[in-house]
């Protein structure tokens, strides 16, 4: 996967999947969107995508060549949690923020450590969100 921009197409929340073919299929990514509940609308981009999501979940595979309208904060779920605070990866960020509720899954010993202290010790401090990891 490349990058994953979260939008909206009409009234839907969608996150847009940019991914390159020759690492990851179609297939796979539809596998694991259905394995994360996360398939309830796919909007597809081809017919052989359309084609493949039809066969994986039927009338919620939509064809749309529309653009999505980009969220501006992309990070929004994770910058409401302790856990804005924490130095952290671009990917562990993303992972974070698409589900906040199974964060520690992704995170260090020590960032579950600084967790913990931020928790005990709720002061005012940098939010680290979108912030290099060497430039903390």
């Amino acid at each position: 996967m490349l990058t994953t921009t979260a939008g909206w197409m009409g009234e839907v929340e969608v996150v847009e999947v940019e991914f390159d073919a020759q690492a990851v299929s179609y297939e796979a990514l539809l596998e694991h969107a259905i394995a994360g509940d996360c398939a309830i609308r796919v909007f597809t981009r081809s017919g052989e995508q359309q084609d493949l999501a039809w066969e994986f979940i039927g009338s919620r595979a939509l064809r749309s060549d529309a653009p999505i309208r980009v969220v501006e904060d992309q990070k929004y779920y994770l910058g409401r949690t302790p856990m804005k605070y924490l130095p952290m990866t671009e990917t562990q960020a993303t992972r974070i923020n698409a589900n906040v509720k199974d964060a520690q899954r992704w995170l260090s010993p020590r960032q579950l450590r600084q967790l913990q202290d931020l928790k005990r010790n709720p002061q005012q401090r940098p939010v680290l969100i979108d912030v290099p990891l060497g430039s903390r």
